[in-house]
């Protein structure tokens, strides 16, 4: 049986944009985001930001060009979520996993980074480093994500799940669980959104794959409009309700989210992607 990744923590989800300065200026005026990094790679021909919203890291790609992989991807697919990133322990061992597991790679930067071919891993495009992060507030002593929990109207108290839309349930959830070495956290029914989700805990989050369960629905027209690809990432809040007059107050669009008691901030109201906010614990979350 191949290898499973040796996964310290989830780094960052990456997003890509057309205007950085006009994304980053959004989230911090609606999320408070504590941006804590910006810069220009010119391999990748690509400006880029680093912020936290509570716990989770946000990194925003905003591609000088279409003739970049980035640039190509904001062409075909406008804005939206490009991949996500785990921290292991050494790289050349997590390359030797996506080699057994005949798994390509996109990019690799030796000692850096790599990237995984979305096809080979049921559109999860994932980036594997064993970097920190420079600057990363989360590595200061003093860090607590308590202002977005306690303080912003938003009520943010931490990611609940990454999502990602997939077309076979079963396959995809074997695939995570056995590259992640992971633990099923949940399986049920989405009928809202006349889909099925299943939850795999990895470290320290929790990645769920959502299927369609028919020819239509928000899932099957989302992956019949972009493929199998991360599709959302969903925050529990303090209050449902105090997060929707606090998007409102914005003059921003609130939709129902997949879940009963779930809302979801409109993608065309947030640079492309989907947002969503509920009370509830993912069920099996370690966490509580």
């Amino acid at each position: 049986m191949p290898a499973s990744l040796q996964i310290n923590k989830l780094v960052h989800i990456n997003q890509v944009v057309r205007d950085l300065p006009s994304a980053n200026a959004f989230y911090e005026d609606v999320f408070g985001a504590a941006v804590y990094w910006q810069g220009y790679d010119e391999t990748e021909r690509r400006d880029a930001s680093l912020f936290l919203i509570g716990d989770t890291c946000i990194e925003l790609f905003c591609p000088a060009d279409d003739q970049s992989l980035l640039g190509a991807g904001l062409a075909r697919y406008g804005e939206s979520f490009h991949s996500f990133e785990w921290q292991v322990p050494d790289l050349d061992e997590a390359r030797t996993v996506m080699d057994e597991r005949g798994i390509r790679l996109t990019t690799f930067v030796p000692g850096g980074f790599f990237m995984t071919h979305p096809k080979d891993t049921h559109g999860m495009l994932l980036e594997i480093c064993p970097l920190e992060m420079g600057g990363d507030l989360r590595l200061e002593p003093d860090w607590s994500p308590a202002f977005w929990a306690d303080e912003h109207p938003m009520g943010i108290e931490r990611l609940n799940c990454l999502s990602i839309a997939v077309r076979d349930l079963d396959t995809a959830l074997d695939f995570a669980v056995g590259i992640t070495g992971g633990s099923v956290a949940y399986r049920e029914d989405r009928p809202q959104v006349r889909a099925q989700a299943a939850g795999v805990w990895v470290s320290d989050h929790m990645i769920e794959l959502i299927s369609p369960t028919g020819d239509d629905g928000a899932v099957a027209e989302y992956i019949a409009a972009v493929g199998p690809r991360m599709r959302s990432v969903d925050f529990r809040v303090r209050s449902v309700d105090a997060a929707r007059a606090h998007l409102e107050s914005r003059g921003l669009r609130v939709i129902d989210g997949d879940q009963p008691g779930q809302i979801a901030l409109d993608p065309r109201d947030n640079h492309g992607v989907l947002w969503q906010f509920a009370e509830r614990t993912m069920p099996g979350d370690p966490r509580g």
